[in-house]
């Protein structure tokens, strides 16, 4: 059985037609951008480790704060996001996380979480066929400062799960 077929058989066209919309591409192209890396998986020299890509200079709008950031986190799953800290003091805030699950260079998964004083974690488990993940994201508050966390474990389909996990602080914001 060919890869392609393999790849056929384990995400169905909902899947793709899914994933293709959060990517804002066709699902035709995605299969492809999918197909070419999960043949170029072996030859290239993709990370089992999560790596931080970027993370942006924060950017100050009234009382709140925004760090945008991209993360490899397995081999061709990533996550990239933003999280928006707003407050007026270290007991009086809230931060929101948007972010999207990257497969191949392709958004294919999207989700927002708000964090306050009070609910500092959340985790998430996206599936889509040939990509999974569980991530758990914590606000991590000490030294007047907000750290992102991620944690959990991420896998691709390639004639069976390939999994990595991972456990990484991408970014501290200081509290208002």
């Amino acid at each position: 059985m060919s890869l392609s077929n393999a790849l056929e058989s384990r995400a169905s066209d909902a899947d793709w037609q899914l994933m293709a919309k959060h990517a804002g591409i066709s699902p035709e192209e995605l299969k492809s951008k999918v197909l070419k890396a999960l043949v170029d998986l072996d030859t290239t020299g993709h990370s089992d480790e999560a790596v931080v890509h970027s993370v942006s200079a924060p950017t100050q709008s009234g009382d709140c704060q925004t760090q945008s950031f991209e993360v490899s986190l397995f081999k061709i799953i990533g996550i990239s996001g933003e999280l928006t800290l707003c407050g007026t003091n270290s007991t009086n805030w809230s931060a929101e996380l948007k972010f999207c699950l990257v497969v191949a260079g392709s958004k294919v998964w999207c989700t927002s979480y708000k964090f306050d004083p009070h609910n500092l974690s959340v985790c998430f488990s996206p599936s889509v066929g040939l990509a999974k993940a569980d991530l758990c994201f914590a606000l991590q508050i000490e030294n007047g400062k907000a750290c992102l966390n991620v944690s959990g474990k991420a896998c691709v389909w390639g004639f069976g799960w390939k999994c990595g996990k991972f456990n990484k602080t991408l970014f501290c914001i200081p509290l208002p």
